[in-house]
């Protein structure tokens, strides 16, 4: 690797990093001061787990985002990246926290903070009111294939790091499906609240498709 690349990667990674932080307290300061403190107070255990998902799974879904993002520049495509992948890590790290039958609906304000960065990103307007009846709505039947996930996590030690990892990895299809359909509608100037079956009907597929790609 030469020496350009290098100062890029560290450059990319500090970019990340930033966003990451600026994106994670944002949605903190959107939970119950409860539940923020929980997932503080596990946060470097969860962030390790869940990063190490997250590294897992990249290689068998680049290729799903780069193939489902084919028609938006190099730049707005790295940014929305950035972005989504700050909201896949705060959703893995959510999934990995022990908070019983929480997880699902904590994925919410992940997911608006995320679309409403998009929106911004894209410059266009965003209505919170109506990308939190979206995103609850992909959340709740998504999130039925985790149910067991949840029931584990009530049984001691073993049962709380297996029922986090299987709902982690549940929470970042979600999140990235969600984000990805996101962006493709923002760059192809559709309007995801008037053409919500569409907008649906685009993450039932992409979610199906990143579902079996990390089962791979």
């Amino acid at each position: 690797m030469n020496e350009d690349n290098r100062k890029l990667n560290k450059q990319d990674t500090t970019l990340d990093d930033k966003e990451f932080n600026s994106f994670f307290d944002e949605v903190l300061h959107r939970f119950p001061a409860k539940t923020s403190k929980i997932i503080q107070k596990s946060y470097n255990q969860s962030r390790e787990i869940a990063e190490k998902l997250l590294v897992k799974n990249q290689s068998n879904v680049e290729q799903v985002f780069e193939n489902f993002l084919s028609r938006v520049d190099r730049e707005k495509k790295q940014k929305s990246h950035r972005i989504i992948h700050a909201a896949s890590l705060s959703a893995a790290i959510v999934g990995c926290s022990p908070i019983p039958f929480s997880d699902a609906l904590l994925l919410v304000p992940i997911q608006l903070t995320m679309m409403s960065r998009l929106h911004k990103l894209f410059g266009q307007p965003w209505l919170e009111s109506l990308g939190k009846s979206l995103s609850k709505e992909l959340v709740v039947v998504s999130f039925g294939r985790s149910a067991v996930g949840n029931i584990l996590k009530f049984i001691p030690a073993i049962g709380t790091v297996s029922g986090a990892v299987i709902n982690a990895a549940v929470a970042v299809s979600i999140t990235e499906a969600l984000g990805w359909v996101t962006v493709k509608m923002l760059n192809d100037g559709e309007d995801i609240f008037e053409q919500a079956m569409s907008f649906r009907g685009q993450f039932a597929i992409l979610f199906k498709t990143l579902r079996k790609a990390k089962d791979n």
